[in-house]
């Protein structure tokens, strides 16, 4: 039962693995089959592609600041890959310049956060020495295959890049299936992205919490010490009589 639990959660993390990496170099290999169909110029399908790939992360990460303290890294974490499976979903089924540049938003909104956070989670692990770290191949793998298929099957246009999205989106729900049965706690999910304002109340309950439980010890001191004194006193006083 153990190995088997092991074994799927270095499944899990050699597929996030495949699914970050691989996602990014399909997405900026297709560009020019994106190009084609849209007919419109490449540097002007990339320069739109680098604002939005732009607006998108800072938008991903102000949002994660605020949503995690708010509703727990868990359920955050947890289900972030369902909104780049949405995202990948536009691009799959693209038709037109809008659902372009909304795959692109949605995509690297949510893939800008699940790529740092996976991949800070999976050096961690393999720093401590877990096998998880056979794991991390999947972040080679992942480029590798979309690079090959592309230039293999670019003669057939847009439909190979839309082959590759709709494949992540598969490989993305079985991963959000197992990792719902893994039970995850994420407690070592990295805190660099949390909004500032979380550590200063943490401070701040500490700093309260600290001058009341001193004066609740002080009378316990006190009534400590003074019954001690009055015993000490007693047998003095009988034998003086």
């Amino acid at each position: 039962m153990a190995s088997s639990f092991n074994l799927t959660k270095l499944c899990v993390f050699a597929a996030v693995g495949y699914i970050c990496a691989g996602s990014m170099v399909a997405i900026l290999a297709g560009l020019p089959l994106f190009a084609v169909y849209l007919e419109s110029n490449l540097y002007v399908v990339a320069a739109v592609f680098v604002c939005a790939f732009l607006i998108a992360t800072g938008a991903g990460i102000v949002l994660i600041r605020y949503l995690v303290p708010r509703y727990g890294a868990k359920n955050i974490y947890e289900q972030d890959i369902l909104i780049y499976m949405i995202g990948m979903l536009f691009m799959a089924l693209t038709m037109n310049k809008a659902m372009f540049l909304i795959g692109i938003f949605i995509t690297f909104g949510a893939l800008a956060v699940f790529f740092y956070e996976n991949f800070t989670r999976q050096v961690n692990f393999a720093r401590r020495g877990f096998p998880v770290a056979l794991g991390l191949i999947g972040w080679a793998l992942g480029p590798i295959i979309c690079v090959l298929v592309i230039a293999l099957f670019s003669s057939y246009g847009l439909l190979t890049a839309r082959v590759l999205f709709a494949h992540f989106i598969v490989i993305g729900f079985w991963v959000w299936i197992q990792r719902l049965s893994l039970h995850e706690e994420y407690a070592d999910a990295p805190k660099a992205l949390l909004s500032k304002h979380v550590h200063h109340e943490d401070a701040k309950a500490t700093v309260v919490a600290t001058p009341t439980t001193e004066t609740s010890a002080e009378p316990d001191a006190t009534t400590a010490t003074t019954p001690a004194g009055t015993d000490l006193q007693k047998p003095n006083d009988t034998t003086q009589a």
